[in-house]
């Protein structure tokens, strides 16, 4: 008798691509996976096909070119109606319009189109919530994105690089790049907030404990020296500075440039009049020298940070304290900046009036020569 062989091979693992897959399939997701241009389709296919009267499933599936049991199907429908364009699922006796998806497809204008695209992305509260955040859709370098998507939106790892993916094709189709929302919406109704002017400044933070100090932040708002990922800025200014300023206590406001380097007289007004302000040196950004030379000239209290390994800035350095961060931005660097920083905003506006001012050293430097 032939004793059959045994198959001592080990069991081929799955590739990383595959595990990945694996774990996206069974996590619910609070958002589309399918972006908006094509969810339209669905509302496309119930306008055309039957005059906006609710369309039997198999029907949209074959105006959108793809079969009933399709999962990419399944996935379309829930689309539009995540978005709020259409109810019913591939079970339903018809897919129906909602009221956002009749106005959409009976829509006056281009314009009036246009808007009611907008309304339907920003009707995902996590769409509208990361385009809050980030005051826009300029996203950063998915290893920063990584941090705050887990941290402040909740999102597990496995969903981040899809996320990102679908959040900017949404954006670039309807090409979305401020976010202000009375800008994005409007309407004869009284009830809507009509468009704003742009203020000078924004408010970006806000403490547990309404104490009235407000913080107003100085840093770059792009990088230029090759050295920092695109979305640093943005980086530490949300998950560093905004959590340690509000831990201390303040209100927190940046500037509105909306995209100008120009440097507005409502802007010079919020250096000046702010409680505190924090001073990001890294980069030695003209802007930043220019407005924290404005707020030391008028001697009011500023803390001042950079990057580790940012060079000295002549004096300021010499003078002042300034608090190095971990340019790493990692969860667990950011952890532990964050009180440290804390700590440094709170002695700077607790010693506000003790020590002496920065120029007050200097005239003090020039009289004992």
């Amino acid at each position: 008798m032939v004793t059959p062989k045994r198959n001592t091979s080990k069991p081929k693992k799955a590739s990383k691509r595959t595990e990945l897959a694996e774990k996206t399939q069974k996590i619910r997701r609070p958002y589309p996976r399918v972006p908006l241009e094509r969810a339209l389709n669905v509302m496309a296919a119930v306008k055309i096909k039957n005059g906006g009267n609710p369309l039997d499933p198999s029907l949209v599936a074959e105006y959108c070119g793809l079969s009933a049991t399709n999962n990419d199907f399944v996935y379309l429908l829930s689309a539009a109606s995540q978005f709020g364009l259409t109810t019913g699922t591939i079970r339903s006796e018809g897919i129906a319009l909602t009221d956002l998806g009749r106005r959409l497809a009976y829509a006056g204008s281009q314009a009036e189109e246009e808007q009611i695209k907008k309304e339907a992305f920003l009707s995902v509260d996590v769409f509208k919530r990361v385009l809050e955040h980030y005051r826009g859709s300029q996203l950063p370098e998915l290893k920063y994105l990584g941090n705050t998507l887990s941290n402040q939106f909740g999102l597990p790892e496995a969903l981040h690089e899809e996320f990102s993916q679908v959040f900017r094709a949404n954006t670039e189709y309807l090409k979305l790049t401020e976010y202000a929302e009375s800008d994005l919406i409007e309407s004869n109704d009284p009830s809507v907030p009509k468009p704003k002017e742009p203020s000078g400044s924004l408010v970006i933070g806000q403490p547990k404990r309404k104490t009235g100090q407000v913080c107003f932040v100085i840093m770059p708002f792009t990088e230029r020296s090759g050295k920092y990922s695109k979305g640093f800025f943005t980086e530490v200014l949300n998950s560093l500075i905004i959590p340690a300023a509000t831990d201390a206590g303040f209100e927190v406001r940046t500037a509105n440039r909306q995209g100008t380097e120009i440097i507005h007289s409502t802007i010079v007004n919020e250096v000046l009049d702010a409680d505190l302000a924090i001073c990001d040196l890294t980069e030695h950004n003209p802007n930043v020298l220019f407005e924290l030379g404005m707020r030391l000239a008028n001697e009011k209290p500023v803390a001042l940070i950079h990057a580790e390994g940012t060079d000295r800035v002549f004096d300021v350095d010499n003078v002042l304290r300034v608090l190095p961060y971990s340019a790493n931005l990692w969860r667990t660097t950011i952890e532990k900046d964050i009180p440290t920083l804390k700590e440094h905003i709170a002695a700077t506006w607790d010693n506000r009036g003790k020590s002496e001012t920065y120029l007050g050293v200097l005239r003090k430097m020039k009289s004992s020569k």
